[in-house]
């Protein structure tokens, strides 16, 4: 608040929140997925466990919280189980999200007992017919059987964590089913269900993916009858000063939406990431949040930038 203000960028604070990329590839294909897609342009790789405690041991002392995702299925990582773990053992609340194609009985409880605090998953409709429109190359059923894993293992071993989230990704094909893929998860013993407007990335030629109901559509029709995302660029967005993001190979990059790490701040492998945060180049880029932040591509298509 004090920077946007005073359009002072100086901060000498740490972040809330750290997302930690697990890894960059999947085993699935989302049409509107630069993972799915293979259009990433950078290296595809994974976090290995002395890397990863090296970022945490750096985090530790003043951030509260690592999500372990950004692109990519974080289960795909051998190691995943062994993140959240260090990550809990140095005090920190911990989240990860996935496509649920990989969490029998065995990883079940592994995740029940390594701590994690938060679980995302992704479950884009209610059959096969829908849920495959989005999740190419994926089975609903396959979802539904990790849900009940997950659900079991805490029953069996008396906990309330992870807390489970459901999320929908709501297009045009799938937003009939928003209050039955409600039902469907609290039936399984999900904890939240969360319905998520989808981000598109060719918005004129793939306008056919937007919903019909404006309550779940980033984008509107304009006076020329094209695609827009809703509202206009705020100079204004309280991410970059509460939380980052580092790329499997240690680069830190502001956002989420910095899908490809256009903008590298730093690498927290080579250098301090106290020193990063910190640094003139992270400042510089803050302050063009502030006066010109429809200039930063990264920006263009995000609702956070909004509001």
């Amino acid at each position: 608040m004090y920077s946007k203000v005073f359009k002072n960028t100086v901060h000498k604070g740490m972040p809330f929140a750290v997302s930690v990329e697990p890894n960059n590839t999947c085993n699935l294909f989302c049409i509107e997925c630069p993972t799915g897609l293979n259009i990433l342009q950078r290296p595809k790789g994974r976090v290995s466990l002395p890397a990863f405690k090296n970022i945490v041991d750096q985090i530790k002392e003043r951030t509260v919280m690592v999500n372990l995702y950004f692109q990519g299925e974080p289960f795909l990582n051998k190691d995943l189980i062994k993140l959240i773990q260090y990550s809990k053992n140095k005090g920190l609340v911990v989240s990860t999200s996935t496509n649920a194609h990989f969490i029998n009985e065995e990883i079940a409880k592994d995740i029940v007992q390594s701590g994690l605090d938060e679980l995302y998953i992704s479950l884009d409709g209610v059959d096969q017919e829908a849920y495959g429109k989005y999740r190419l190359g994926g089975d609903i059923n396959s979802v539904v059987r990790s849900i009940k894993n997950l659900v079991a293992a805490k029953r069996k071993y008396n906990s309330n964590y992870p807390v489970i989230r459901s999320q929908m990704l709501v297009f045009s094909h799938n937003e009939h089913q928003v209050e039955r893929f409600k039902e469907l998860s609290y039936s399984l013993g999900v904890d939240v269900a969360d319905i998520k407007t989808a981000q598109i990335y060719n918005v004129e030629n793939k306008s056919h993916l937007i919903p019909k109901s404006k309550k779940y559509s980033r984008y509107t029709n304009d006076s020329e009858g094209k695609f827009r995302i809703n509202g206009e660029v705020k100079n204004s967005c309280w991410k970059h000063w509460s939380s980052c993001v580092v790329t499997w190979d240690g680069k830190v990059v502001p956002c989420c939406f910095d899908k490809d790490a256009a903008y590298v701040l730093g690498n927290v492998l080579g250098a301090s990431f106290v020193d990063i945060w910190r640094s003139g180049k992270y400042d510089r880029f803050r302050r063009n949040i502030l006066n010109r932040q429809n200039q930063v591509e990264m920006c263009k298509n995000c609702p956070l930038s909004r509001g």
